[in-house]
């Protein structure tokens, strides 16, 4: 029997770059916690947030989620909260980077072909 085995590539960051990463999310939101409340500071605030995305995202290996948590720490109230380090406790915490394939490997997705079907007999 012939078995379909779709070559699906999924990347991992290294627990280096997920330290890496973490470190600068977390002085990012310590900055962003202290700051944000500031109205005089908030450009402040927003330069630190590209910069902490551009780093991360050089760190991890360019993932998606990024875009959505820059646009997120944008809204003033959701400054506050530490978004950075949860996207990448999210992305250590499952061990993948999201919007790069499906998540699935290449194991659990070996099939086998169906059997020949035959004729109905007369």
């Amino acid at each position: 029997m012939a078995t379909i085995a779709p070559q699906i590539s999924e990347r991992r960051p290294s627990w280096v770059r997920i330290g890496i990463a973490l470190a600068i999310a977390l002085a990012s939101d310590g900055f962003s916690f202290v700051f944000s409340a500031t109205v005089i500071a908030e450009p402040l605030v927003i330069s630190v947030d590209l910069v902490t995305a551009f780093a991360i995202w050089i760190a991890l290996g360019q993932p998606a989620i990024l875009l959505i948590a820059l646009v997120a720490e944008a809204i003033p109230v959701v400054g506050m909260f530490p978004l950075w380090t949860v996207v990448v406790g999210i992305i250590a915490a499952t061990g993948k980077l999201p919007g790069r394939g499906t998540g699935t490997t290449v194991a659990s997705t070996t099939r086998t072909a169906p059997p020949p079907t035959l004729p109905p007999a007369p």
